[in-house]
């Protein structure tokens, strides 16, 4: 267990509105969610612009409203830096700003402070919401599958790319360094709420700690089976499953939802509604009775990933 998990378990036992992606406040029937940015554990200045981190800080936050069911709609946000980084923290500002305008995000307030590097970190408020309509982790279904959307792998080879010289093709290159530098912002709260699902979490850590929380929250046994329509390019590109398997299970930082319905929602992919947003949606395996997360032939125990207290992906 993670130094994150760890500390996640402690307020889980004492506190009952903590364990998704976002708290539901009964009160004001709206989700908020909060995530934080921490200078040479997220970005560093020698990669990142300052476009790249405002556009990591609203990617986060942004899915972790929708993946829970919500529209989002206000953020407060939190600023730490030296003096010296003001230039460059106010370019931060001014992009995350175009952000909310851009989608619909309204900025009610925040705080500002020095500090040694820079933190940001932001909190997060839905649109009035109805209990019912919350997409929960914990509600999967026996006989539901399990989906995504198509495209994850690319950020952390963008990662292993760039800090670590992992060598790939051009096209692959360009694709993994862009996806890792500023994740692909997907709007779909809206097109989620004409679907029957019931479950949902976003990819941030990895794929396999996502499915590994919604196995253990709603207490069932999920089994892969088709992990190659993720990423076909990437398949292409891999030297074998092996290798491509660990790629797609534990590349971080994706952004995108994976979801269990019992209905078929391939057939989504035909609709204009999600062409014209970029979403392709996968079927990547189905819900048993059980425990665990399960693929045939493959030990997803050695699969690693991103680690915030160590700073570091393990080598693919």
């Amino acid at each position: 267990m993670s130094n994150e998990e760890k500390i996640i378990k402690y307020f889980t036992k004492n506190y009952n509105k903590i364990g998704d992606d976002c708290a539901y406040l009964s009160q004001t029937k709206q989700l908020i969610s909060s995530d934080t940015l921490v200078e040479n554990i997220h970005f560093d200045l020698k990669y990142f612009t300052p476009k790249n981190i405002a556009h990591r800080l609203f990617t986060a936050n942004y899915s972790d409203i929708q993946s829970s069911g919500g529209k989002p709609k206000y953020v407060l946000l939190n600023l730490s830096f030296p003096n010296k980084n003001f230039r460059f923290v106010n370019k931060i500002i001014k992009n995350f700003h175009r952000y909310c305008l851009k989608y619909g995000i309204e900025i009610i307030g925040g705080d500002t402070t020095a500090s040694d590097k820079i933190f940001l970190s932001l909190t997060i408020i839905s649109d009035a919401i109805n209990k019912n309509k919350i997409i929960k982790r914990s509600q999967a279904k026996i006989n539901d599958k399990i989906y995504t959307f198509s495209g994850i792998g690319y950020s952390k080879l963008g990662f292993m790319n760039i800090y670590k010289n992992l060598k790939l093709p051009k096209d692959i290159s360009a694709l993994s360094k862009k996806q890792f530098l500023s994740p692909k912002i997907y709007t779909y709260y809206d097109l989620f709420k004409k679907i029957k699902l019931n479950s949902c979490m976003d990819v941030s850590d990895s794929l396999l700690s996502t499915l590994r929380s919604i196995s253990s929250q709603s207490n069932k046994k999920i089994v892969l089976n088709n992990l190659l329509n993720i990423n076909k390019k990437l398949h292409g590109y891999s030297k074998n499953d092996q290798y491509y398997n660990s790629l797609i299970l534990s590349s971080g930082e994706e952004f995108v939802p994976v979801f269990s319905s019992p209905m078929d929602l391939l057939k989504f992919n035909n609709k204009e509604s999600f062409k014209r947003r970029g979403i392709k949606i996968t079927c990547i395996g189905h819900i048993e009775k059980g425990q665990g997360v399960h693929l045939k032939n493959f030990n997803l125990n050695k699969v690693k990933t991103f680690d915030h207290f160590k700073n570091n992906y393990s080598a693919l």
